[in-house]
């Protein structure tokens, strides 16, 4: 049986250069041309992402649907208007922020020097024209690209609230806060569901560290219970376990991962940890109710009605605890605090 077409060896190493993208207009010279590189599509080989930009059709099949997306997002920048930025999911997946459900049909850029107003959708990408102010305009990547929370709250217009919430959180998170959400809520509070906005704006908390913790706070923010603690420390005389989410008054916690946050190389040992820990918690009286996603996401009155029910019985305090925000706690340990740097966003 004859072996499967490959690529030439000068198309896979341009590929390589151009992180999987290959551009028509760049490969001119003694060994390319552009009749090659649609031979190479006609033979299946190569993928049209863009007008005259290709990426390695075995690659994409074998990439997840958002990097794929990403692909198709840098493709499309390189041959939009200069004055172009990737925008909401767009703009989302170049920062490496989470992810929800299936990415868009086609790439988002924003002009927003258009004086234009409204979009133009091809087969390649959707084109937004609006008034974006220049503080929000950048780049990642070497991608133009509007600032994650520019892009977030962008994205919370249109959103459910858990999109809307998640991204408020991985935002704040990355920045340490929610001051850059609230400048890009007033931004485009005029713009249509610009409202929408603010709610995830106001609610979203600087210390998640996961879209699954998120979940877990929509499920008690829905249900009004009292306002819980994200990922503090406790302990007696030092700062000796982390808990997702923690009621001080009435010693309880909720936790979205259980023994998955603690696996190492070696699961036995993993196991050993996560019972001992469960052990001092219990010596301190702290009582437990552990969630999934589905859970949180499916079933919230379950999650709420268990804490709620915990909340009734007076908590054992015969033990004294100390509390310490995510940040120092891992400082005190020596640990690294674990948050991305944000990415310079460079006028472009």
């Amino acid at each position: 049986m004859p072996a499967a077409p490959t690529l030439p060896a000068d198309v896979r190493a341009t590929l390589l250069d151009g992180r999987g993208l290959i551009r028509a207009a760049d490969f001119e010279g003694t060994s390319g041309s552009r009749s090659r590189l649609h031979r190479l599509e006609r033979a299946g080989l190569l993928t049209g992402l863009a007008k005259g930009v290709y990426a390695d059709t075995a690659t994409l099949r074998s990439a997840g649907e958002w990097s794929a997306f990403r692909l198709r997002t840098r493709a499309f920048l390189m041959v939009a208007a200069p004055d172009s930025y990737a925008s909401d999911w767009s703009s989302i997946v170049l920062h490496d922020l989470p992810t929800r459900g299936r990415p868009p049909t086609v790439p988002n850029v924003i002009r927003p020097g258009s004086r234009v107003s409204g979009s133009n959708t091809t087969r390649w990408g959707r084109t937004r024209f609006a008034a974006v102010p220049d503080r929000w305009l950048g780049q990642v990547d070497g991608c133009p690209a509007v600032d994650p929370a520019f892009a977030a709250v962008d994205v919370a217009r249109q959103a459910d609230r858990l999109t809307g919430l998640v991204l408020a959180d991985a935002v704040a998170f990355r920045h340490r806060g929610r001051d850059r959400l609230a400048q890009a809520a007033v931004d485009v509070e005029r713009w249509r569901g610009g409202r929408r906005a603010r709610w995830p704006v106001q609610h979203c908390d600087a210390d998640v560290e996961s879209p699954l913790e998120s979940a877990g706070r929509l499920a008690f923010l829905d249900a009004g219970l009292p306002g819980s603690l994200s990922n503090v420390w406790v302990g007696d005389i030092v700062p000796e376990a982390r808990l997702d989410h923690y009621w001080p008054a009435f010693r309880i916690a909720a936790e979205g991962d259980g023994v998955g946050k603690y696996l190492l190389t070696d699961p036995a040992a993993a196991i050993r940890r996560e019972k001992e820990r469960e052990w001092l918690l219990q010596q301190w009286g702290i009582r437990v109710v552990r969630y999934t996603w589905a859970v949180a996401t499916r079933s919230p009155d379950e999650l709420t009605g268990r804490i709620r029910a915990l909340m009734r019985v007076a908590p054992d305090t015969s033990c004294a605890l100390r509390l310490w925000p995510r940040d120092e706690g891992l400082a005190l340990l020596g640990l690294p605090s674990g948050r991305p740097r944000p990415r310079p966003v460079a006028a472009a």
